[in-house]
């Protein structure tokens, strides 16, 4: 049934979510999705030229460790960061209906943050910011290094928050199995 289907698929064991449910994301459907984020990742690797050096021991880039997240009033995420890769993504598949309203409602306070993911950054100084939080919206994605803290914050809205994450790995030009770029 369902119930054991879930089970073969789940993912949790392997991630730090206070969630629903964290199943992984099958392979016919990741390999499908590739494509697509490949010419992002390069891009976004190309953007920054000064990791030109690292990233010349790269002999290609893998995409692994896929997971949907399905995350229900009062689910949160810790602080935390993603180890033996070099980028994360998490992007939005849906959101409760009536979220909207409970961020109208924050919006009336001095810290909104419900069902928001922040990403976090150094230490907080003067005319400095070290976090940015941002509110999910269905089709958006974020790519960021997989070293950067990040949340997850709760909210009241009942219904469902499904969103997806995966990592991205470097393979070694070398056979050195003790490169920090691969799990």
């Amino acid at each position: 049934g369902d119930k054991e289907k879930s089970k073969l698929h789940d993912f949790s064991d392997n991630l730090v979510g206070n969630v629903k449910q964290e199943l992984v994301i099958s392979p016919d459907v990741f390999t499908k999705w590739v494509p697509y984020f490949q010419k992002l990742v390069n891009a976004y690797i190309g953007s920054h030229p000064d990791n030109a050096k690292e990233m010349s021991s790269i002999k290609k880039i893998i995409f692994k460790s896929g997971w949907y997240v399905r995350s229900v009033q009062g689910d949160f995420n810790p602080a935390h960061f993603h180890t033996n890769c070099l980028m994360s993504c998490v992007g939005y598949l849906s959101l409760p209906d009536g979220i909207q309203e409970e961020w109208n409602r924050e919006d009336k306070d001095h810290f909104p943050s419900a069902g928001s993911i922040e990403m976090q950054y150094g230490e907080y100084h003067s005319f400095s910011n070290n976090t940015l939080r941002v509110r999910p919206k269905v089709g958006d994605y974020y790519l960021f290094p997989a070293w950067m803290y990040h949340m997850v914050y709760p909210f009241r809205t009942k219904g469902e928050r499904r969103s997806f994450s995966f990592n991205v790995f470097g393979e070694p030009k070398t056979d050195d199995k003790k490169s920090k770029l691969i799990l």
